[in-house]
């Protein structure tokens, strides 16, 4: 079971350690992020007639760019929306080129009734408020009562504390990658990614130095080990004992419980 929980930075440092020991360079490991959350979507909302992709500038966009490609291979309706490009010569702007749907800017993003939204603007690394352009879509979907896939994490979302910075999507689902991020458990940021799915995108295991993991997410596999083992003829006067300490006459009821 994967327990550990990774801030934007440490995921940072395990991606660029994946793509320095190979086989898959960090347009590979795009490509399979763009293969799981397509896969993840046509089988979760098979009864959309269309999607709508929301690409922003750096990697989630490059995401995005990747899942609007595999769609429209697989034959369903696919409108695409960006505002800048992604840098020349980045991975995003590789798959910016390989995908055959012309984007549109954010002016004109139209709600369609019965269509889905794929959210790629920005990842778990958000550091800034999302505003202006971004914030005026975030509420047109919203509003609009869509369905929402994001992309790592709801856009607006940061992936540090999981509060919100300004404006962000409340998502049905969210696909991320290797490792949970702060912004998946805490809350609010935990109810706005709806579903999550953690999924293998080829990141090896020994890219993550467990030594050096600061977070873990609670769950018994951390601490069952832990616990004493009763023996078979263990009884109540050899298992130790409990001594209940309550408030006044008025105020016993958890001690009662206990």
């Amino acid at each position: 079971m994967r327990l550990e929980i990774l801030t934007p930075e440490e995921m940072g440092s395990v991606d660029r350690k994946a793509v320095d020991a190979g086989p898959l360079d960090g347009y590979g490991l795009m490509q399979n992020a763009g293969a799981v959350v397509a896969a993840a979507i046509l089988e979760r909302f098979a009864e959309a007639e269309g999607f709508l992709v929301l690409c922003g500038p750096g990697n989630n966009g490059g995401d995005g760019y990747v899942v609007a490609r595999l769609l429209v291979e697989r034959g369903v309706q696919v409108r695409l929306f960006a505002e800048t490009e992604p840098a020349a010569g980045s991975d995003a702007a590789r798959a910016r080129r390989d995908c055959p749907v012309e984007p549109k800017p954010y002016s004109e993003f139209e709600p369609v009734e019965r269509w889905l939204v794929v959210d790629a603007l920005f990842g778990a690394g958000l550091s800034k408020p999302v505003e202006g352009r971004e914030a005026a879509i975030i509420e047109r979907v919203r509003t609009s009562g869509l369905p929402v896939v994001s992309i790592d994490l709801p856009s607006g979302v940061s992936g540090l504390t999981g509060k919100p910075l300004g404006a962000a999507f409340q998502a049905d689902l969210t696909v991320t990658f290797f490792r949970k991020k702060p912004g998946h458990v805490l809350v609010p940021g935990r109810q706005m990614c709806g579903e999550l799915l953690v999924a293998d995108i080829g990141i090896a295991e020994t890219t993550l130095n467990r030594a050096e993991c600061k977070t873990w997410e609670n769950h018994p596999a951390l601490w069952r080990t832990a616990l004493p083992e009763v023996g078979i003829s263990a009884h109540k006067y050899s298992r130790g004992h409990v001594a209940v300490i309550s408030g006044g006459a008025t105020s016993t009821g958890a001690a009662r419980l206990a």
